[in-house]
């Protein structure tokens, strides 16, 4: 014994077409579509190798970035997985030793320091 409901939902699913992914398109809030288009920014963005600097230069800008609290960009020697340059470190350096400074919590090998300059 069906009821008159139960057969106008089984009528429903027997006639019923599922839009696929069009129906959810709508749903990609402005904050996603932002980041993605971040991302993409971000992997379309080259970056140029600076002039090596020699380590007497790159530890006396470390010295004096660190003594009177100037920010700097650090370009590093290593190359990302794709074999790219990656983005300069910007930053303060909060704390420097013989082989390593620390430039706003990252840890750097001064070693693996292609260029660094002061930012105003």
């Amino acid at each position: 014994m069906s009821s008159e409901f139960d057969k106008k939902v089984d009528d429903f699913f027997k006639n019923y077409q599922d839009r696929g992914m069009k129906k959810w398109a709508g749903f990609y809030l402005s904050d996603h579509t932002a980041k993605i288009n971040q991302d993409n920014k971000r992997r379309n963005t080259i970056y140029v190798k600076k002039k090596p600097m020699d380590q007497i230069d790159i530890r006396a800008i470390l010295m004096r970035s660190f003594g009177e609290h100037r920010k700097v960009s650090v370009q590093l020697k290593e190359l990302s997985i794709d074999n790219d340059l990656q983005a300069d470190i910007v930053g303060f350096v909060e704390g420097y030793r013989e082989d390593t400074a620390i430039i706003s919590g990252n840890l750097v090998l001064i070693d693996y320091i292609n260029h660094i300059d002061f930012i105003n």
